[in-house]
């Protein structure tokens, strides 16, 4: 399994002209899914610290410009040999949720997809809050099925714990 540095994602972020506002995000969105990673491990459960470090800093890659920036961002990252990164950028999204080819499974995947959730622009923010956003940004009234599917995976990743306590 070949994983890019952080160092690494990030000048590939710069190379393809993605704004510095995406990076912010992208940056966040891996900061937090450290503190959803610490967690798990907490728990006893192994997580590849590297590969979701990658996919949250990557995830966006190909948000602007793009028809669909899942599906292109997962085939350019599989394109420079990271295939398995590309996985987490394909599954991190909301709009192919009825493939099972893009519903988030392992740890990593869910983490990300997670992460994302909860991060508006650069900023930790709750899911109902991040939503409205959506609602808004993309036109979107009805989310009530994305947003369930979120907590779901909120409750898988963290259990009954305070997320309070992941936002500071």
């Amino acid at each position: 399994m070949i994983i890019p540095t952080r160092e690494e994602c990030l000048k590939i972020l710069k190379e393809n002209n993605v704004p510095d506002n995406v990076i912010a995000h992208c940056k966040a969105v891996c900061d937090f899914s450290m503190k959803i990673v610490d967690l798990l491990e907490k728990k006893g459960i192994n997580v590849n610290r590297d590969l979701v470090a990658a996919g949250a800093l990557l995830h966006d890659i190909k948000k602007i410009n793009s028809d669909d920036h899942i599906i292109e961002g997962y085939e350019f990252i599989k394109s420079l040999g990271f295939s398995e990164v590309a996985l987490l950028i394909k599954k991190h999204g909301l709009y192919h949720l009825e493939n099972e080819d893009f519903v988030p499974k392992t740890w990593e995947e869910k983490a990300v997809f997670y992460a994302d959730k909860r991060v508006k622009n650069d900023k930790i923010v709750s899911i109902n809050e991040r939503f409205e956003y959506i609602k808004q940004r993309y036109k979107k009234d009805d989310v009530e099925k994305e947003i369930m599917f979120t907590k779901k995976i909120e409750k898988e990743l963290l259990g009954d714990e305070k997320l309070q306590k992941l936002a500071h």
